[in-house]
């Protein structure tokens, strides 16, 4: 039975290693995200990136979260994630250009693979369920939504 042999191996690497993201990891976190974030509503650049900030503080929480047995994997995937495009660019996914990222990011997104999309599926589905939730994208919703020449509703009274 080597599984059970492997599992306290595995266990002790992800808890000493997988402890926290580690910076780098965060950084092809944060780039993924940037990607997957939707482009609507329109924001200022300054609002945009502290939604950025916050939601990419969100999935590396909940990825944190995760016990060490799934966390493992899951660091794993996100190095291969960051290296593959290497073999067919000579750039790591951090260093491709935006339009290059997005294209990756859907091979992976579609891939017949299914750890592949549900990589991502795990990533996306925690981004916009932040991004929505947001303080500043639901102001920049509501602002949209109203008609610009009408003021917030008041409580009529009579």
């Amino acid at each position: 039975m080597p599984i059970p042999k492997l599992a306290p191996i595995m266990l002790a690497f992800s808890v000493q290693t997988m402890q926290d993201y580690r910076p780098d990891s965060r950084r092809i976190l944060a780039d993924v995200i940037e990607r997957i974030m939707p482009g609507y509503p329109l924001m200022e650049r300054e609002q945009r990136h502290t939604v950025h900030v916050d939601v990419t503080r969100y999935v590396t929480a909940q990825i944190n979260g995760m016990p060490g047995f799934l966390r493992l994997p899951y660091g794993i995937a996100l190095c291969v994630f960051n290296s593959l495009p290497f073999l067919r660019y000579g750039r790591t996914f951090r260093r491709l250009p935006a339009d290059l990222q997005a294209r990756y990011l859907l091979l992976w997104s579609d891939a017949p693979f299914r750890p592949m999309r549900d990589f991502i599926k795990l990533i996306r589905s925690s981004v916009l369920f932040v991004f929505f939730d947001h303080p500043l994208v639901l102001a920049q919703l509501e602002a949209e939504r109203r008609p610009h020449n009408a003021a917030p509703r008041e409580v009529a009274q009579g």
